[in-house]
């Protein structure tokens, strides 16, 4: 493996030799420039053109443009885009010497009839890079009741899988590997310190205004340590408009969703506000199939519903700022707090259940961020923050309950008493994380076309607690030890972009630094014993895109990526999952090979269409091992996912009509011939889908009942192939434990009309159409046919 990595990495850098000598060659002159709007922020997707030559450029995210090969002399330089009033430019090219030129955009509400191409958003950009990247935009998501963890399900590769209804764990798989082997962030901050900790299933749609899933390989500058790539949400908000929302939904099994969001502009000076906040509930007493005790103690099937299984989720986050000023492109402070309380209804096979089992997260931090260009080829972008982080977990029910929410009961008929705690022993156990972070982005045009990218992203975690059942007890309370943990991850990229755009190409390398200090109880009462570690892992990728045609694009990309152990899987949770302090960083080798094809704008109808192929080669995969009593996390087992991704999308030709399609098949399996998963080696990994498909179609009814009404229809489909529980080598097949088939369909109807000056919609859906039984991780029946409303004004 390791003269494989060192093939590969001669096989870049004499790559990059033969692009930096071309480039040496080229001793023509250079354009570069950036393109602002008139109050400052930057403008992508804007055309400039080389007046009397075939010369041109788009300027990129960061409003950036370079044209290179002008020959010396005078030229008039335009500047275009669609809505802006287009400037010119009279500028004189010396041989050798690079000009730079900057334009600043005002709005027009005239049509510019030479422009043929309009202005790029972020997400199409981002889709075009050389990044292993799916866009998801939630604009029609955030008018539908699906919650953000159903968007996503939707797209190829993914997986979101549910231990119930809403706000019950979420469990998110990308091309086969899952879970904290998966990073989180929002806006490039990890999720759980932005105050999301109950999983990116529970995050309200309505605050988001794009999901950014990278497969495999993950951008410096996330500064994230990832084995299976990342997922990066953007919230909405700008500061240099005035905007708002509020959206309300309601349905079956008791859910109620409130979200809001508004931001405002306050001056010509730049100052800002911007704020939102939510509410979720969900009684989630939807029906499940399961066996009870019958006349004589005999067990027969039964449909009931779940009694205790709330949720409760909300919470509030401010901002203010100040906006294009001479010491900051943009500087701001934003606070949040979160509070979440969910009952705990049975275990995670449904075979025991619980009537008073409950947790409850409570957390609060703030954050400054700060981003300047400096001169014209430096940029930063500095974030900083603390969050404090609780977690409750009360179990001390002395009473054992059954599944129609009855207390089991002696033959008087006296409520049966038992030793308290239904898990096992009573706790009632608080859990602390004090989370101070930072981050660091710096860009530098290194050239006409070539970018270096820098990241470095250290945060640190102190971690203690408290059991406060028997506290008069004298042994050793695990909780009171202040354990730590510091990860450090820093990176570097090369990025070069050819003067045809037709080639970019991304190099980089990242350092994993992490140190753990913490003291674990030995057997003699109050002492312990010093547990200290650190570790280091170095880790290299690239990324290339090339347009065949200006149809065809080809991507292919590779990370040896590395996944460092969460402070819950080193430090544990004081009760069930114990300590493992000598935890192993996760290693793979990623590798993905992809080809896009869409349609010319000047087609009738728009085809999109993409083949991906992908390889996760890993090593030490981090599992919970244990029996009844007691768990640890431990690095048990390598494992190979191999797999194609295919995506579909066609529009006809008036608009109305959108069909798109995708399919995944993967092949996860145990590469481990020693260990305790040795005799299981060659097995597709137990309790993980391997073939599903998604689809929808859409119509629009423009122009419907009213002027400016707007009818869209959907209907939405989800196919799940079988698959089984346990190792597939264990035992006659006709015998396993199975997850059966599952095909889902949701169906609705979205009514868009402006009320009073305000956009406003009412959404009708029905989730499961068919009233399917529909399972998840070993079983867990989710909820059956389910009605909702939903209704979103904008301002």
């Amino acid at each position: 493996m390791r003269l494989m990595i060192k093939r590969s990495l001669l096989l870049i850098l004499l790559l990059y030799q033969a692009l930096l000598q071309g480039n040496a060659q080229d001793h023509s002159t250079t354009l570069i420039g950036t393109v602002h709007l008139e109050s400052g922020p930057p403008l992508p997707g804007v055309i400039i053109r080389i007046e009397g030559t075939q010369l041109g450029s788009i300027s990129n995210e960061h409003g950036q443009f370079e044209i290179d090969g002008i020959s010396p002399g005078t030229y008039t330089v335009s500047c275009q885009a669609m809505g802006y009033a287009p400037q010119s430019k009279e500028v004189n090219f010396i041989l050798g010497k690079a000009v730079s030129l900057d334009f600043y955009m005002t709005e027009s509400a005239q049509q510019l009839g030479e422009v043929t191409v309009m202005g790029k958003t972020e997400s199409t950009l981002l889709r075009e890079s050389s990044k292993a990247v799916t866009v998801v935009d939630t604009k029609e998501a955030k008018l539908q009741t699906a919650d953000l963890g159903e968007v996503l399900n939707t797209v190829s590769g993914v997986n979101v899988r549910r231990s119930g209804g809403l706000g019950s764990e979420n469990r998110f798989s990308l091309n086969g590997l899952t879970d904290d082997q998966i990073r989180f962030m929002l806006d490039g901050i990890p999720l759980d310190i932005m105050g999301y900790s109950s999983g990116i299933a529970n995050v309200p749609v309505n605050l988001i205004e794009r999901a950014e899933i990278y497969k495999g390989v993950v951008p410096v500058d996330l500064g994230a340590d990832a084995l299976g790539g990342a997922v990066n949400l953007v919230s909405n908000g700008s500061s240099d408009i005035s905007q708002g929302a509020v959206s309300y939904q309601v349905g079956s099994f008791g859910t109620q969703r409130v979200s809001l969001e508004a931001q405002r502009k306050t001056n010509a000076k730049g100052f800002f506000v911007r704020g939102s906040g939510y509410y979720d509930y969900a009684k989630n007493n939807y029906l499940v199939d399961v066996e009870i005790v019958g006349d004589g103690g005999k067990l027969h099937d039964a449909t009931v519903p779940r009694f205790h299984d709330s949720y409760r989720s909300y919470g509030l986050r401010g901002t203010v700022g100040l906006a294009n000023q001479k010491w900051a492109d943009e500087i701001s402070l934003e606070a949040f707090a979160n509070h979440t309380a969910r009952d705990i209804q049975n275990n995670n096979v449904m075979s025991i259940v619980y009537g008073e089992v409950t947790s409850q997260n409570t957390n609060q931090g703030a954050l400054l961020r700060y981003r300047k260009e400096i001169a014209k080829r430096l940029r930063i972008n500095f974030a900083s923050g603390y969050t404090y982080d609780q977690v409750h977990f009360l179990d001390t029910s002395r009473y054992i309950y059954t599944w129609t929410g009855d207390v089991v009961r002696e033959a008087n008929g006296a409520p049966r008493e038992r030793s308290p705690g239904e898990l096992g022993q009573a706790t009632d156990r608080l859990i602390w994380d004090h989370n101070t972070y930072a981050r660091l982005s710096m860009e530098y045009q290194l050239g006409a076309r070539h970018l270096l990218r820098a990241s470095s992203a250290p945060t640190y975690v102190s971690r203690s607690g408290n059991e406060r059942w028997n506290e008069e007890d004298e042994t050793i309370d695990p909780l009171h030890e202040i354990n730590t943990l510091f990860t450090w991850v820093n990176g570097l990229e090369h990025r070069f972009n050819s003067a045809d755009e037709k080639l970019e190409n991304s190099f980089f390398v990242k350092h994993y630094f992490q140190a753990v200090r913490a003291e674990e109880p030995t057997s003699t009462l109050g002492v312990t014993r010093n547990m200290d570690r650190e570790s280091n892992n170095f880790g290299i990728g690239n990324s290339l895109r090339f347009h065949l045609h200006p149809r065809w694009m080809l991507k292919a990309s590779y990370e040896w990526a590395t996944r460092l152990p969460r402070s819950g899987e080193i430090f544990g949770n004081g009760r069930l999952i114990l300590p493992n302090l000598s935890l192993k960083p996760e290693r793979s080798h990623n590798a993905n090979l992809a080809i896009h094809f869409s349609s010319s704008q000047d087609a009738h109808e728009s085809w999109k269409l993409s083949l991906n192929g992908f390889l996760r080669g890993t090593d030490q995969l981090i599992l919970l091992l244990g029996n009844n009593e007691v768990f640890s996390y431990q690095n048990v087992f390598a494992a190979r996912s191999l797999g194609v991704e295919f995506n579909g999308s066609w529009q006809s030709s008036n608009k109305r009509l959108q069909v798109t399609a995708n399919t995944t098949v993967q092949d996860f399996r145990n590469q481990s011939s020693k260990g305790d998963f040795g005799p299981y080696a060659g097995d597709r990994i137990p309790n993980r889908p391997y073939f599903f498909i998604n689809n929808s179609v859409g119509y629009h009814f423009p122009e419907l009942f009213t002027n400016g009404g707007n009818l869209h229809i959907f209907l939405k489909n989800r196919y799940v192939h079988e698959f089984y529980k346990g190792w597939e080598s264990v035992g006659l097949k006709k015998f396993k434990a199975i997850i059966p088939t599952q095909f889902i369909q949701h169906a609705g109807a979205t009514y868009q009309m402006p009320l009073k000056g305000l956009q406003t919609s009412l959404t009708a859906e029905v989730h499961n159409l068919t009233n399917s039984e529909v399972y998840d991780f070993f079983g867990v029946q989710k909820p059956g046919r389910a009605y909702y409303l939903k209704l979103t004004t904008s301002f």
